[in-house]
């Protein structure tokens, strides 16, 4: 039973250890203060009673004296114990002693052992009645004693300290009991939830058994402790985002660290390794173990191009300037040894205080980039199936070689071959006979060169060009023969059947005479052509006082400005009237569409200059295209205007007279939408003729569209008459040879009435071109002449000049 009283006393003073502490702590300074104060006031008590007592004993001495001083004269020994005796009645005087002058003593009371004395003395003094003269006849002692007082201030300090006690001790368990209702038991379910608090038990809240719930202080730590757990919850569930955020962030990051192929290392700031990635691990044969901790030097550079040095300077501006160093190149050796070509780059790793607390390296392994670079770089300049330096790589060689020449270094020529019985090869055994030759005559070429000083390239197709460096005009004529007699003396045998080869070579040396490399190549392809044309399998140099040759080399420029006038569109069309002989009153209708090139300086250039060329190095084609698609344009742009079409010719080559030109004519017409019916196709006779049967499909598909035909310049060759019937042609346009002089020269006229004749036989109306006055005029209509040409009816004039969008 005492056991469980105890115990229960023992956890109700756990509950309320701080009450206990705390009334502890107030009683403890109440009793210092209760007995400081009961303390003060027994002073305050004792001194008055002091006071008072001293006082009485004055009162009384002063009484008393004048009445033992007349019993001390009259030496009344009785009158004096009596009078000491009645002072003892009173509660002040404990003892009283009388001395005389003579030193009789007269006592009453007694204070032996007696402490705490109080005591007054008086001198006792007679006025004698005869003289007034004092006279001292002894002196008064009165003594009292506080014992009395003291033990009665002592009984008051006890009852005051038990009241004091007692009080406290029912305020002690009034307020234990108080604060527990109040405050311990309150306490105690917070400790307890807060003892369990965990983050499963976020969503409950604190709540303590109160029969109210009023705001007070326990209620306002009651709601903070709920807002707490509320903001703990809250980060909680934000801290648990964040956590699955940046775990996402780390398998992100980690397991883009391991797919990234270029390596990666990051170091502290004191650049040693913390961490390499797969690719850092393949590229530098490395593990992560074995790296880690290590200075990135020791990985880095174990050989190679890159020094610790290097590396750490470039480290160093890194971290120190806070600046990122992109776009480094090095080679290194990694751990087995093997050289690795890389570009690396290096950056700072900064703390939110912006200290720099570590790097990362980025290492991009460009070797088989590099070799690939290479082996590009080396196919770009050289020949894929002779392995000879094609045309890019000669005309850098060429260009050196040029700049030597100008500066008086050494002489330069260049030589330019041509196989002549190449296509012959390559057609009738095909392509793998043509390569085949192509190497075998690359073998040989290469067994003739000067060793050192030469150089030797295949330009494309059957060309070659030879570069000769520090040579003699006669030393390179002299290698020329030697390739002419050695191609000459060469059979290839393809499939049991030999084929002889030849070639022509142009020669020109590289001086202050060529203004360019171009300008060499230019020379050479000329000093080419010469060879070719006097009879192939021979050498020819190049002059500027060869008229013919400069002619060529005119051409060559000429087709170099061509090229660029189709890349800039440098283009008019010009057209010129073709006049009815029966309405030459009234405005043309008809027109023939003429062609005129814009050089770079802008001036404009008349199709003779430019057209042979075209013509002969296979450009007409695509000359006659451009006029083909702006001519229909033209017509299109006057159909969408509600404007009066024309009847336009257009010239076509033979080199146009293709299934190819067919098909983008035909495509033409489909995307216009102009009528076919305006549109007349003028072919001349010896283009017609030399490929008949083509000519006849490509015009018969065109006429079936609707489209019309002309046969130019009839009658300058008359075998073209056995071929007329064959050729389904609307027009037929007289030569202007036979028209100028038609006024004059019978033979013309009746040439030109044959014609005429003959083409009206056919179905065809004829055109005279070269009509230049009236005279001529009049013969025509007199011989029937349908339509007529010339500058009677004005010179040639620019046709639609904003189809010019050069």
């Amino acid at each position: 039973m005492f056991s469980q009283f105890f115990h229960r006393i023992g956890r109700f003073y756990t509950a309320n250890r701080l009450a206990w502490h705390l009334i502890i702590a107030v009683f403890a300074s109440g009793l210092v203060v209760t007995v400081a104060m009961t303390l003060f006031l027994l002073k305050q008590e004792y001194d008055r009673s002091l006071a008072q007592t001293q006082s009485d004993l004055q009162t009384l001495g002063q009484s008393a004296t004048p009445q033992l001083a007349s019993n001390l004269w009259l030496v009344n020994t009785e009158a004096i114990r009596g009078q000491l005796n009645s002072l003892l009645q009173t509660r002040v005087v404990k003892h009283a002693l009388l001395v005389e002058s003579d030193g009789q003593q007269y006592s009453a009371g007694d204070v032996y052992g007696q402490y705490n004395l109080v005591t007054a003395k008086f001198p006792v003094v007679y006025q004698h009645p005869l003289n007034n003269r004092e006279v001292v006849l002894g002196e008064l002692q009165l003594s009292s004693t506080l014992t009395e007082l003291e033990s009665r201030l002592y009984s008051q300090f006890i009852r005051l300290l038990l009241l004091q006690g007692l009080g406290m001790t029912t305020a002690a368990i009034f307020f234990l009991f108080l604060y527990h209702q109040l405050i311990a038991r309150h306490l105690s379910q917070i400790a307890d939830y807060t003892r369990h608090f965990n983050y499963q038990q976020l969503s409950e809240p604190l709540r303590i058994q109160r029969n109210h719930t009023k705001p007070d202080e326990m209620q306002t730590l009651v709601d903070a402790i709920n807002e707490m757990r509320r903001n703990i919850r809250d980060g909680h569930e934000e801290r648990e985002l964040a956590q699955r955020a940046l775990y996402v962030e780390k398998e992100l990051a980690e397991v883009t660290l391991i797919s990234i192929t270029d390596a990666i290392i990051t170091t502290d700031s004191e650049f040693r390794i913390k961490l390499i990635n797969p690719a850092a691990e393949s590229l530098c044969g490395w593990s992560s173990h074995d790296a880690r901790e290590r200075y990135v030097a020791d990985i880095l550079c174990l050989g190679g191009d890159l020094t610790p040095d290097d590396l750490y300077r470039v480290l160093l501006a890194a971290r120190d300037k806070l600046k990122p160093q992109n776009g480094l190149k090095a080679t290194l050796l990694n751990r087995d040894g093997h050289q690795l070509h890389v570009e690396y780059a290096v950056a700072p790793i900064s703390d939110q205080d912006g200290q720099v607390v570590g790097l990362v390296l980025v290492l991009h392994d460009v070797t088989e980039s590099q070799a690939l670079t290479e082996k590009l770089a080396y196919q770009a300049e050289h020949d894929y199936l002779t392995g000879l330096t094609n045309r890019r790589g000669f005309e850098s060689a060429l260009a050196r070689a040029h700049e030597a020449a100008l500066k008086g270094q050494t002489q330069q020529y260049l030589m330019l071959l041509d196989l002549d019985q190449f296509k012959v090869v390559n057609d009738t055994c095909g392509h793998l006979a043509g390569d085949e030759l192509l190497k075998n005559v690359t073998a040989l070429l290469q067994g003739l060169m000067l060793p050192g000083r030469s150089l030797l390239g295949r330009l494309g197709g059957d060309e070659f060009g030879v570069l000769l460096n520090s040579a003699t005009r006669e030393e390179a004529e002299l290698l020329a023969e030697r390739i002419l007699h050695a191609l000459m003396q060469f059979r290839f045998v393809w499939q049991d059947r030999p084929h002889g080869v030849t070639v022509s070579i142009g020669l020109v040396q590289l001086d202050e005479e060529c203004a360019s490399p171009q300008e060499a190549m230019s020379q050479a392809d000329v000093a080419c052509f010469a060879a070719k044309d006097a009879g192939r399998n021979q050498l020819s140099w190049y002059s500027h006082e060869d008229g013919s040759l400069q002619e060529r080399h005119n051409e060559i420029q000429l087709l170099a400005t061509l090229k660029e006038a189709f890349e800039q569109n440098r283009f008019l069309l010009y057209y010129q009237a073709i006049m009815p002989m029966n309405q030459l009153d009234q405005s043309a209708h008809h027109l023939e569409v003429l062609l005129r090139m814009i050089d770079q300086q802008g001036r404009v250039i008349a199709p003779g200059a430019f057209i042979p060329a075209a013509e002969r190095y296979d450009m007409m084609a695509q000359v006659d295209r451009w006029v083909v698609e702006n001519s229909i344009r033209y017509l299109a742009d006057c159909q969408s205007r509600n404007e009066d079409l024309p009847h336009i010719a257009i010239n076509l080559s033979g080199k146009s007279l293709t299934k190819q030109t067919l098909a983008f004519i035909l495509a033409q017409l489909d995307q216009a939408q102009v009528p076919p019916y305006l549109i007349c196709f003028e072919i001349t006779e010896t283009a017609a003729i030399a490929n008949l049967k083509e000519s006849s499909i490509f015009i018969e598909t065109l006429r079936t569209r609707g489209c019309k035909f002309a046969l130019d310049d009839f009658g300058s060759g008359f075998s073209s008459f056995n071929y007329l019937k064959s050729l389904p042609v609307d027009y037929l346009k007289i030569d202007g040879s036979l028209v100028t002089d038609i006024a004059h020269d019978k033979v013309s006229r009746q040439m030109v009435i044959a014609v005429n004749d003959i083409a009206h036989s056919l179905g065809c109306k004829t055109i005279a071109e070269f009509v230049e006055n009236e005279a001529i005029l009049q013969e025509l209509a007199a011989i029937g002449v349908d339509f007529a040409q010339g500058y009677f009816f004005g010179k040639p004039a620019q046709l639609a000049p904003s189809l010019h969008t050069a």
